[in-house]
């Protein structure tokens, strides 16, 4: 289960390698011919669509790091039961809230589908800008639950300390 874990976390982040690399170049590229009096048109809408990909992919990387933004409701002097049942929370609070997100996205996907929405310049499918909503809700839930779950009591306590140094 780790080497599955490990490969997908990889594959991941080459994800957000390449989307970023990506948008460099195209916006490179659509400046460059700006600057020579020639316009790239496809060169934008590529680029937003990578941008699309970047943001809910870091999203997921985030979340499997713990490195999103949270909220400290209960202080770290707390009983250690208490602080489990905030770790629980916390991760149950993101998988119903990227639940929903997901949901609603794989709604939207299925209707783009089913009517052929296609992007104005590159006449491709509008829900490759959705898929990665959907993908990037999935892979939140998973990355939440490994970095909330794989802490051990001791790591918890760690980490605690780390925050009030």
């Amino acid at each position: 289960m780790a080497r599955i874990e490990r490969l997908i976390w990889r594959i991941i982040d080459a994800a957000i390698l390449m989307a970023v690399l990506g948008m460099v170049l195209l916006i490179t590229l659509q400046v460059g011919s700006r600057l020579a009096g020639l316009s790239v048109p496809w060169t934008e809408e590529m680029s937003r669509f990578l941008f699309i990909w970047t943001i809910w992919m870091g999203l997921a990387a985030s979340f499997r790091a713990g490195a999103h933004p949270a909220l400290e409701l209960v202080p770290h002097t707390a009983p250690r039961t208490l602080l489990r049942f905030m770790r629980v929370l916390r991760v149950a609070a993101t998988a119903v809230l990227f639940g929903a997100v997901g949901w609603h996205g794989l709604m939207l996907l299925k209707q783009q589908i089913r009517f052929g929405e296609q992007s104005p310049i590159m006449q491709v499918g509008m829900w490759w800008a959705t898929l990665p909503l959907v993908i990037g809700s999935a892979l939140a839930i998973l990355g939440a639950v490994i970095e909330g779950y794989s802490g051990s009591d001791n790591d918890l306590a760690a980490d605690l300390d780390k925050e009030t140094a």
